[in-house]
Protein backbone atom coordinates (compact mmCIF):
# COMPACT_ATOMS: atom_id res chain seq x y z
CA UNK A 1 0.00 0.00 0.00
CA UNK A 2 2.74 2.99 0.84
CA UNK A 3 4.17 1.89 -3.06
CA UNK A 4 0.31 2.39 -4.03
CA UNK A 5 0.25 6.17 -2.01
CA UNK A 6 4.19 7.21 -3.22
CA UNK A 7 3.26 6.22 -6.81
CA UNK A 8 -0.20 7.80 -6.83
CA UNK A 9 1.34 10.92 -5.15
CA UNK A 10 4.10 11.29 -8.21
CA UNK A 11 1.54 10.88 -10.40
CA UNK A 12 -0.58 13.39 -9.67
CA UNK A 13 2.63 15.54 -8.41
CA UNK A 14 3.86 15.09 -12.28
CA UNK A 15 0.91 16.47 -14.01
CA UNK A 16 0.76 19.60 -11.51
CA UNK A 17 4.28 20.35 -12.74
CA UNK A 18 3.45 20.13 -16.24
CA UNK A 19 0.36 21.99 -16.25
CA UNK A 20 1.96 24.87 -14.43
CA UNK A 21 4.79 24.73 -17.00
CA UNK A 22 2.37 24.78 -19.50
CA UNK A 23 0.36 27.82 -18.68
CA UNK A 24 3.72 29.94 -17.78
CA UNK A 25 6.42 29.21 -20.85
CA UNK A 26 4.30 27.68 -23.11
CA UNK A 27 1.88 30.50 -24.56
CA UNK A 28 -0.93 29.40 -26.75
CA UNK A 29 -0.79 31.43 -30.24
CA UNK A 30 -3.74 33.34 -31.45
CA UNK A 31 -3.87 31.77 -34.68
CA UNK A 32 -2.83 28.42 -33.49
CA UNK A 33 -5.59 26.12 -32.72
CA UNK A 34 -3.87 23.71 -30.89
CA UNK A 35 -1.11 24.20 -28.32
CA UNK A 36 1.93 22.93 -28.13
CA UNK A 37 1.62 20.59 -24.99
CA UNK A 38 -1.40 19.76 -23.21
CA UNK A 39 -1.30 17.96 -19.58
CA UNK A 40 -4.47 15.70 -18.15
CA UNK A 41 -5.09 13.83 -15.25
CA UNK A 42 -7.13 10.62 -16.99
CA UNK A 43 -9.37 7.64 -15.35
CA UNK A 44 -10.14 4.54 -17.28
CA UNK A 45 -12.53 2.26 -16.40
CA UNK A 46 -13.44 -1.67 -18.62
CA UNK A 47 -13.49 -4.26 -18.98
CA UNK A 48 -10.95 -7.68 -19.53
CA UNK A 49 -10.99 -10.37 -20.85
CA UNK A 50 -8.59 -13.73 -22.25
CA UNK A 51 -7.14 -14.06 -25.60
CA UNK A 52 -6.98 -17.86 -25.28
CA UNK A 53 -3.86 -19.66 -26.76
CA UNK A 54 -3.55 -22.36 -23.59
CA UNK A 55 -1.81 -25.61 -24.92
CA UNK A 56 -0.76 -26.16 -21.32
CA UNK A 57 -3.93 -28.77 -20.82
CA UNK A 58 -4.80 -26.01 -17.27
CA UNK A 59 -8.48 -25.54 -17.30
CA UNK A 60 -10.87 -23.27 -14.96
CA UNK A 61 -9.48 -19.74 -15.77
CA UNK A 62 -12.62 -18.78 -17.36
CA UNK A 63 -13.58 -15.23 -16.39
CA UNK A 64 -16.93 -13.51 -15.28
CA UNK A 65 -18.24 -11.71 -18.22
CA UNK A 66 -18.73 -8.58 -16.29
CA UNK A 67 -17.27 -8.79 -12.92
CA UNK A 68 -13.49 -8.77 -14.43
CA UNK A 69 -12.35 -5.19 -14.75
CA UNK A 70 -9.99 -2.59 -15.59
CA UNK A 71 -8.81 0.14 -14.04
CA UNK A 72 -5.74 2.71 -14.92
CA UNK A 73 -5.16 6.55 -13.39
CA UNK A 74 -2.50 8.71 -15.52
CA UNK A 75 -0.75 11.67 -15.84
CA UNK A 76 -0.90 11.92 -19.79
CA UNK A 77 0.75 14.65 -21.82
CA UNK A 78 0.31 15.12 -25.39
CA UNK A 79 3.14 17.23 -27.38
CA UNK A 80 2.21 18.46 -30.51
CA UNK A 81 4.56 17.23 -33.51
CA UNK A 82 3.09 19.37 -36.47
CA UNK A 83 -0.50 20.79 -37.50
CA UNK A 84 -2.60 21.83 -40.15
CA UNK A 85 -5.55 23.66 -40.58
CA UNK A 86 -8.27 20.82 -39.54
CA UNK A 87 -5.75 18.48 -37.60
CA UNK A 88 -2.81 18.30 -36.51
CA UNK A 89 -0.56 14.83 -35.33
CA UNK A 90 1.04 14.78 -31.95
CA UNK A 91 2.85 12.16 -29.18
CA UNK A 92 0.78 11.59 -26.35
CA UNK A 93 3.26 9.77 -23.26
CA UNK A 94 3.28 10.06 -19.36
CA UNK A 95 2.65 7.08 -16.69
CA UNK A 96 -0.10 5.67 -15.55
CA UNK A 97 -0.77 2.53 -12.50
CA UNK A 98 -3.25 0.00 -13.60
CA UNK A 99 -5.44 -2.44 -11.84
CA UNK A 100 -6.47 -6.32 -13.81
CA UNK A 101 -8.74 -7.42 -11.66
CA UNK A 102 -9.66 -11.41 -12.78
CA UNK A 103 -12.84 -12.60 -11.74
CA UNK A 104 -13.28 -16.41 -11.61
CA UNK A 105 -16.29 -17.49 -12.26
CA UNK A 106 -17.63 -20.18 -10.21
CA UNK A 107 -16.44 -21.73 -6.82
CA UNK A 108 -12.79 -21.51 -8.13
CA UNK A 109 -9.56 -20.49 -6.47
CA UNK A 110 -5.96 -19.70 -7.59
CA UNK A 111 -3.11 -21.40 -6.24
CA UNK A 112 0.53 -21.60 -6.85
CA UNK A 113 1.98 -23.96 -4.75
CA UNK A 114 3.32 -25.85 -7.00
CA UNK A 115 5.43 -25.59 -10.37
CA UNK A 116 2.52 -24.05 -12.00
CA UNK A 117 -0.83 -21.90 -11.24
CA UNK A 118 -3.91 -23.71 -10.59
CA UNK A 119 -7.83 -23.24 -10.71
CA UNK A 120 -9.10 -25.68 -8.40
CA UNK A 121 -12.54 -25.82 -7.51
CA UNK A 122 -13.82 -25.48 -3.98
CA UNK A 123 -16.40 -27.16 -2.27
CA UNK A 124 -16.80 -23.75 -0.15
CA UNK A 125 -19.99 -21.41 -1.98
CA UNK A 126 -17.65 -18.41 -3.11
CA UNK A 127 -19.52 -15.42 -3.92
CA UNK A 128 -15.81 -13.22 -5.10
CA UNK A 129 -12.68 -15.38 -6.12
CA UNK A 130 -10.20 -13.04 -8.05
CA UNK A 131 -6.66 -12.13 -9.07
CA UNK A 132 -5.52 -8.45 -9.20
CA UNK A 133 -2.86 -7.59 -10.70
CA UNK A 134 -1.17 -3.78 -10.32
CA UNK A 135 1.26 -2.70 -13.03
CA UNK A 136 3.33 1.02 -13.42
CA UNK A 137 2.76 1.67 -17.43
CA UNK A 138 4.40 4.68 -19.51
CA UNK A 139 2.00 4.46 -23.26
CA UNK A 140 4.12 5.65 -26.07
CA UNK A 141 0.91 7.07 -28.37
CA UNK A 142 1.39 8.65 -31.90
CA UNK A 143 -1.93 10.93 -31.85
CA UNK A 144 -3.94 12.57 -34.70
CA UNK A 145 -6.16 15.55 -33.37
CA UNK A 146 -9.07 16.56 -35.62
CA UNK A 147 -10.37 20.55 -34.74
CA UNK A 148 -14.17 19.54 -36.29
CA UNK A 149 -16.19 16.87 -36.72
CA UNK A 150 -17.33 13.63 -34.74
CA UNK A 151 -14.19 12.87 -33.11
CA UNK A 152 -11.79 14.40 -31.43
CA UNK A 153 -8.61 12.38 -32.07
CA UNK A 154 -7.87 8.77 -32.49
CA UNK A 155 -4.41 7.10 -30.97
CA UNK A 156 -2.39 3.82 -31.74
CA UNK A 157 -0.15 3.27 -30.27
CA UNK A 158 1.84 0.64 -27.45
CA UNK A 159 3.00 0.90 -23.77
CA UNK A 160 5.25 -0.78 -21.08
CA UNK A 161 5.31 -1.00 -17.58
CA UNK A 162 6.46 -3.73 -15.00
CA UNK A 163 4.21 -5.52 -12.10
CA UNK A 164 4.25 -3.45 -8.67
CA UNK A 165 1.50 -5.94 -6.38
CA UNK A 166 -0.38 -8.93 -6.88
CA UNK A 167 -3.09 -10.72 -5.13
CA UNK A 168 -5.89 -13.13 -4.48
CA UNK A 169 -9.47 -12.15 -2.88
CA UNK A 170 -11.17 -15.20 -1.94
CA UNK A 171 -15.30 -14.11 -0.42
CA UNK A 172 -17.02 -16.76 0.91
CA UNK A 173 -21.13 -16.49 0.69
CA UNK A 174 -21.07 -16.31 4.45
CA UNK A 175 -19.35 -12.83 3.87
CA UNK A 176 -15.54 -14.56 5.02
CA UNK A 177 -13.03 -12.95 3.21
CA UNK A 178 -9.31 -13.72 2.52
CA UNK A 179 -6.87 -11.39 0.94
CA UNK A 180 -3.72 -13.24 -0.18
CA UNK A 181 -0.48 -11.19 -1.94
CA UNK A 182 1.53 -13.06 -3.73
CA UNK A 183 3.34 -13.46 -7.11
CA UNK A 184 1.40 -16.29 -8.66
CA UNK A 185 3.79 -16.97 -11.63
CA UNK A 186 2.57 -13.74 -13.01
CA UNK A 187 4.48 -11.94 -15.68
CA UNK A 188 6.87 -8.87 -14.13
CA UNK A 189 6.69 -7.20 -17.52
CA UNK A 190 3.71 -6.15 -19.35
CA UNK A 191 3.75 -4.76 -22.95
CA UNK A 192 1.15 -4.16 -26.01
CA UNK A 193 -0.25 -2.32 -27.88
CA UNK A 194 -3.68 0.02 -27.50
CA UNK A 195 -5.86 2.01 -29.59
CA UNK A 196 -7.97 5.21 -28.72
CA UNK A 197 -10.81 7.00 -30.02
CA UNK A 198 -11.92 9.67 -28.79
CA UNK A 199 -15.53 10.58 -29.64
CA UNK A 200 -16.49 14.66 -29.33
CA UNK A 201 -18.62 15.31 -26.20
CA UNK A 202 -18.83 12.12 -24.73
CA UNK A 203 -15.77 10.15 -23.51
CA UNK A 204 -13.10 8.53 -25.26
CA UNK A 205 -13.01 4.60 -25.63
CA UNK A 206 -10.44 2.98 -25.71
CA UNK A 207 -8.54 -0.61 -26.68
CA UNK A 208 -5.74 -2.79 -25.01
CA UNK A 209 -3.80 -5.82 -25.88
CA UNK A 210 -0.96 -7.46 -24.44
CA UNK A 211 1.27 -9.00 -26.42
CA UNK A 212 2.97 -10.01 -23.07
CA UNK A 213 1.64 -13.57 -21.31
CA UNK A 214 -0.64 -12.89 -18.33
CA UNK A 215 1.50 -15.63 -16.49
CA UNK A 216 5.06 -16.37 -17.09
CA UNK A 217 5.56 -19.25 -19.80
CA UNK A 218 5.58 -23.26 -18.43
CA UNK A 219 4.20 -22.08 -15.55
CA UNK A 220 0.46 -21.24 -16.62
CA UNK A 221 -2.13 -21.48 -19.28
CA UNK A 222 -0.79 -18.78 -22.07
CA UNK A 223 -3.16 -16.28 -22.37
CA UNK A 224 -3.20 -12.94 -23.42
CA UNK A 225 -5.40 -9.91 -22.14
CA UNK A 226 -7.73 -7.71 -23.66
CA UNK A 227 -8.79 -4.63 -22.18
CA UNK A 228 -11.46 -2.35 -22.90
CA UNK A 229 -13.70 0.81 -21.97
CA UNK A 230 -13.62 4.40 -21.44
CA UNK A 231 -11.29 7.20 -20.19
CA UNK A 232 -12.73 9.99 -18.23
Amino acid sequence: MKRFAFTLTAVLAATAAFAQTDSLNTPRPQNDWMRMHKSDFEVSIGLNTFADRNTSGITGYELRPIGSRFISLGSTHRFKLVSGRNAALALKTGVEVSWNNFMLEGNRQITADGPTVLFPETATPLSKSKLTAAYLNIPVMPTVVFRKGAFTHISLGGYAGMRLDSYTKVKEEDGTKDRTHGRYYLSNFRYGIGLDLGIRGVATLFAQYDLNTVFDRSRGPQLNTINFGIRL
